[in-house]
């Protein structure tokens, strides 16, 4: 007599966990339009609640993270990246935005270290390279740093950050042709990349194209990059 009812609870029970997951993946979405809305707390309100009807799910932990992370709450956004971890450890997405944590805290290796695990996960994101490429940079380690804007470059050509990224590389190494290639490539597709000009501008200068030199320089200054004038000053006046 017990079993029909045994049967009947089970599937309750699972009716109760699917509508819960349901429910917490609309809220999920929710959460993720007040995000692109840029509205980080009214982010963290919906998700709060998509993670309370399901705390297994990952993607809203994650999200919830990025928007704590939005306010400058980086205890909670890392508590929220390692939960997300835990319960989707092949996933790459909680290991990049910790990253992107390390690296607002100024915790160089640490961000390295999750990149990587991201790049393991992810080896077809143009932005995982772009990202761990600039902590390399930021480590001087520019062989590999250069390695992996190649990367981001061939998975996605038009990446005019990665382009200048790659540009900065060859300019430290006074690889100043090459830096002219990447920095030129940078302002063709976005042409108000104000720093691109002024790196352009420099590299210029530095294999004795004055003229064309000073017009880059000039060019950020008109775009408002803050250093421009000083250059300006210092290698285009009579």
């Amino acid at each position: 007599m017990n079993r029909p009812l045994t049967v009947y609870c089970l599937l309750l029970t699972a009716y109760w966990f699917s509508a819960c997951s349901g429910n917490s993946d609309k809220l999920l979405e929710q959460g993720r339009q007040a995000l692109s809305a840029n509205k980080p707390a009214e982010a963290v309100s919906l998700l709060n609640q998509a993670v309370e009807a399901n705390p297994d799910n990952e993607k809203a932990l994650n999200a919830r993270g990025v928007a704590h992370f939005s306010l400058k709450d980086y205890p909670n956004a890392l508590l929220d990246y390692e939960q997300a971890i835990k319960l989707k450890p092949d996933w790459y997405q909680p290991y990049f935005n910790r990253a992107r944590l390390r690296v607002e805290q100024g915790d160089w290796e640490s961000a390295l270290a999750d990149f990587s695990e991201a790049v393991s996960r992810q080896r077809d994101s143009s932005e995982v390279y772009a990202n761990r490429g600039m902590v390399l940079y930021q480590l001087n380690r520019l062989p590999e740093a250069q390695h992996d804007f190649d990367k981001a470059i061939d998975l996605k050509p038009g990446d005019a950050t990665a382009r200048f990224n790659r540009g900065n590389v060859a300019f430290r190494q006074q690889n100043y042709k090459q830096a002219i290639l990447d920095f030129e490539a940078a302002v063709r597709t976005e042409p108000a990349f104000a720093k691109a000009f002024h790196a352009l501008g420099l590299s210029r200068i530095s294999v004795g194209q004055r003229e064309v030199g000073c017009l880059s320089l000039k060019q950020a200054e008109k775009l408002g990059y803050a250093d421009a004038a000083a250059a300006v000053e210092t290698y285009c006046k009579p």
